[in-house]
């Protein structure tokens, strides 16, 4: 099933919005079709701090598309289209005076926040079932994924054999064990943020 929405299209050309494909973990391939012409396609895979605040999945849903031809200024009709599944969606969308004399540049399209920081898991840390990523990993693969996914490395003996004991007893959770991580001394002087959920990487589902 498709989710989404076209926002907004700026005079410069540039349509806003996010969407994701409920059925799949990939990222989405979009194109906005109008009067059957693909008018501007792109990847909705950019970090939304508030599609996580509505707890709309990760988070990683956002996309900013290039117009390819003009359109006329006020309301207009345009079609979603996912072309991976060929599901589509009706979309309304105002369309401003556009000023062709001021068309957006490649830098304008990667001004969008791409990545998320331990600040903002923190805000949503259930958005990635942590419990059911250790029924179904275990405990020695899952301490070793928090550990690649927060801090980038892998755990020492001591840690692993720590943390594994502990999950084990029920002395801390999964969530909490995520939590303590994104809070440590060592995550506060990483500067690299945390992996997007569709990196190769990710160790999580």
């Amino acid at each position: 099933m498709i989710e989404g929405h076209i926002e907004t299209l700026s005079a410069d050309g540039i349509i806003h919005g996010w969407v994701r494909d409920t059925d799949s973990a990939r990222p989405c391939h979009m194109q906005v079709l109008w009067n059957g012409r693909i008018i501007a396609e792109a990847m909705g895979d950019r970090f939304r701090p508030d599609l996580l605040a509505r707890r709309l999945g990760h988070g990683h849903y956002g996309f900013q598309a290039r117009l390819r031809q003009a359109l006329p200024p006020g309301p207009c009709g345009v079609i979603m289209y996912l072309p991976r599944t060929g599901i589509s969606a009706a979309m309304a969308l105002i369309v401003p005076p556009l000023a062709p004399s001021t068309p957006a540049t490649v830098e304008t399209l990667l001004l969008m926040q791409a990545e998320w920081r331990p600040a903002d898991l923190l805000a949503s840390p259930g958005c990635l079932d942590m419990d059911a990523n250790l029924a179904r990993m275990g405990s020695p693969r899952f301490v070793d994924g928090v550990f690649r996914f927060v801090l980038g490395r892998w755990p020492s003996a001591a840690e692993a054999r720590l943390h594994t004991e502990s999950l084990a007893a029920g002395r801390i959770t999964a969530g909490g064990l995520l939590i303590e991580l994104l809070q440590s001394r060592e995550r506060a002087d990483i500067e690299a943020p945390l992996l997007s959920p569709f990196d190769t990487d990710f160790p999580f589902e």
